[in-house]
């Protein structure tokens, strides 16, 4: 498939398609812009510009009044399309409301025909209900009409209602929908505009960004499903929902609380049933809270103060420990399970990263640069003020307190490169640094050993063969995964336009894996996480490790091996670069590599393009991006859109980075000198190109 031509409709509800949607889609191409360059330009309004033609939807039995009417609704939907592209979204939706009655009246005038032939319409018009109420425009709701036989159906078998002897049963008028139609009475807060934007504030870094304890709050969908223990919902009882009781308990949010207000509007929604009122149970919660107007504040709320800002001190040189090399690895060892990778932490005292140990917790600040005596930390180790640290387990030998000691009295530098990366990345990445290529690789060797171990079957010892680049090993045969390492050789030299292999130090470990049962097995093992159903590879590199896990089948084609290795190569190849990174670049370069490569016998490819309008439509600006503050795949998506456009009308500026990059510089400033911007103000500028505003005008 060309990266610049995007799928046909969006993903917000997934439809089938309609036995006469092939010809309508076909006679819609004209609206696919053929240039990868101007890719972005459909990733919303395809949704509404790709309907159907009436010489391929109107049957024989159609009046000419009523297919002049199938014409009027093109031609509405066609117009909506166009003026979504111009941003015109109040009069987009008009044309949108305007083809909603005339479906009403057709189906109602023409019968069956008349619904087989505007049924292919049903799913893009909501989808394209659901987008312009995202951008703020007011339509009357749109559900998918019943075919006429069913309706009579119903009709003919009315609910059985208690009979009242003074009054004869009052009809129920029908509304019109062009007319204002009442709010129905308790209906409760607005998920969309109110629950959705609230759930992300309080719950996502945990359950929407990640997917901390198997729970996920991506969308509604999701929300409503609950973890694997059971629904934490149960519309119009608050006190039995379990997502309302850990809220009161203090239990949720971890490190945060929940005002009163914000409580008391989720209690009230769960209380009016827990309605959904958007139009897919699809649409990202964080779409949502980047359209919604602000949460409500009253006086119960306290502003919080802002996170104190520690002084972070580079090291000027003379120092003879190193907080990363040294002390992280000593944290990490004695304190983890309580202070770190806690689920919840003790005295209110993180030690996750840099910054969070410099915060210290309940007691104030436990280290003191320049006074190890009197920081809180070294008397907790040595047993002089209260409990002796660490609790249950050993206590640390004067020498490593000594080590410590030393590292707060030579002022307590940090020589990692930023203060909130987690402190098992940056000890391991510090060791990576000193290690040498063959240390590398035989301690990848030797994670893959253990990895495997968790998800083999049986005793039975995986296949390994390996070259000077790559080992693979998994539980497939000999001829499989000689397979695989012919095509990451093979991909190696494909890539190597964008990105060279060659910097990677040490071997690179490729999982291979014979079903996707084995694949998702291995990440819910090794990686204590589920992946996304429609995953059949991916990368990970955590500073000493530097993997790719991957489905390998005995009757996959050599082709679709090397398109699933082409991705996770080429980001392994970025995200090696440099300690800090980002993952939406590192990804989206692999994505963008994969489209250029193998677009049209990747699956995987067309989910990514179906994706991307609802993932473009839920930025509110580069900050949001750069700052973790969307869910990951909405994130993976919009760095896939980025990518692209950089390798193809950018290419200079993105060899600089790498070129800067490779010099050791920091990813803000290698970024910044070959862009002219950091990466937020980068975003800022291209978002229209991405929302499907067309070419940047310089």
């Amino acid at each position: 498939m060309n990266p610049g031509r995007m799928l046909r409709g969006l993903p917000i509800r997934p439809h089938r398609t309609h036995p006469e949607s092939r010809s309508m889609n076909a006679k819609t191409s004209r609206w696919a812009i053929p240039s990868p360059a101007r890719h972005c330009r459909l990733l919303v309004g395809a949704a509404l510009l790709l309907l159907f033609i009436l010489s391929d939807v109107c049957r024989a039995e159609l009046s000419a009044p009523q297919k002049q009417q199938v014409v009027e609704i093109a031609k509405l939907v066609r117009e909506a399309g166009e003026l979504f592209q111009a941003r015109d979204f109040a009069e987009s939706g008009k044309r949108i409301e305007a083809a909603m009655t005339q479906i009403d009246s057709l189906i109602e005038q023409g019968g069956r025909e008349a619904y087989d032939a505007v049924a292919p319409a049903f799913g893009r018009i909501i989808n394209a209900h659901a987008l312009l109420e995202l951008e703020g425009v007011a339509l009357p709701p749109f559900e998918r009409p019943r075919r006429p036989e069913m309706a009579s159906k119903a009709k003919s078998e009315p609910a059985e209602t208690p009979e009242t002897p003074d009054k004869p049963p009052a009809r129920r008028p029908k509304a019109s929908r062009g007319a204002e139609q009442p709010e129905p009475q308790d209906a409760g807060p607005s998920f969309v505009r109110q629950i959705g934007p609230l759930l992300v504030q309080h719950c996502g870094r945990c359950h929407i960004n990640r997917t901390q304890g198997n729970f996920s709050m991506a969308n509604f969908a999701m929300l409503a499903q609950g973890p694997p223990e059971g629904t934490v919902i149960f519309p119009g009882d608050p006190v039995g929902s379990r997502l309302i009781e850990t809220i009161e308990t203090g239990d949720m949010p971890r490190g945060g609380t929940v005002p009163a207000a914000h409580l008391q509007l989720l209690k009230d929604w769960v209380s009016a049933g827990a309605k959904y009122d958007g139009n897919s149970p699809l649409i990202p919660l964080v779409s949502m809270a980047a359209n919604a107007p602000p949460l409500p504040v009253t006086p119960d709320m306290p502003t919080p103060a802002a996170p104190a800002d520690p002084s972070v001190r580079p090291p000027t040189g003379s120092e003879t420990v190193s907080f990363a090399k040294d002390v992280a690895p000593l944290l990490l060892e004695n304190c983890n399970g309580c202070h770190i990778d806690a689920p919840q932490t003790r005295g209110g005292l993180r030690m996750d990263n840099f910054g969070l140990l410099m915060r210290g917790g309940d007691s104030g600040e436990i280290v003191l640069p320049n006074r190890a005596a009197a920081s809180l930390l070294i008397r907790k180790l040595k047993g002089e003020e209260g409990q002796r640290m660490p609790v249950n387990r050993p206590p640390l030998s004067d020498e490593q307190i000594t080590l410590i000691s030393r590292w707060i009295d030579e002022n307590a530098t940090f020589d990692g490169p930023v203060a909130n990366q987690p402190l098992r990345v940056l000890a391991q990445q510090a060791w990576a640094e000193s290690a040498s290529d063959e240390e590398l690789s035989e301690r990848r060797q030797e994670l893959a050993k253990k990895n495997m171990g968790l998800v083999a079957a049986g005793n039975s010892s995986p296949t390994e063969v390996e070259s000077d680049r790559f080992l693979v090993i998994g539980n497939v045969g000999e001829a499989t995964a000689a397979a695989v390492l012919a095509a990451a050789n093979k991909v190696s030299g494909k890539i190597k336009s964008t990105i060279d292999l060659g910097t990677i130090r040490g071997r690179i470990t490729i999982y291979a894996l014979p079903k996707r049962y084995d694949y998702s097995e291995f990440a819910k093992m090794a990686e204590s996480r589920s992946v996304p159903s429609d995953w059949q590879s991916h990368w990970r590199h955590d500073g000493v490790d530097a993997y790719i896990a991957m489905v390998a089948g005995p009757g996959d084609s050599d082709a679709l091996l090397e398109a699933r290795l082409t991705g996770p190569l080429t980001s392994l190849a970025v995200a090696t670069r440099g300690a800090d990174i980002p993952r939406w670049l590192s990804e989206g370069v692999g994505r963008a590599t994969t489209v250029r490569l193998y677009a049209r016998g990747f699956p995987a490819v067309d989910a990514w393009n179906q994706g991307l309008p609802v993932a473009v439509s839920g930025i509110r600006d580069g900050k949001q991006v750069v700052e973790n503050g969307l869910a990951p795949e909405q994130t993976d998506l919009i760095g896939y859109a980025i990518a692209t456009q950089i390798l193809k009308s950018q290419r200079r500026q993105y060899d600089t980075l790498l070129k800067n990059l490779d010099k050791g510089e920091s990813f803000a400033d290698a970024f910044k000198a070959a862009f002219g911007g950091s990466p937020a103000e980068y975003i800022d500028r291209w978002k229209p190109v991405l929302a499907g505003g067309g070419r940047r005008r310089n």
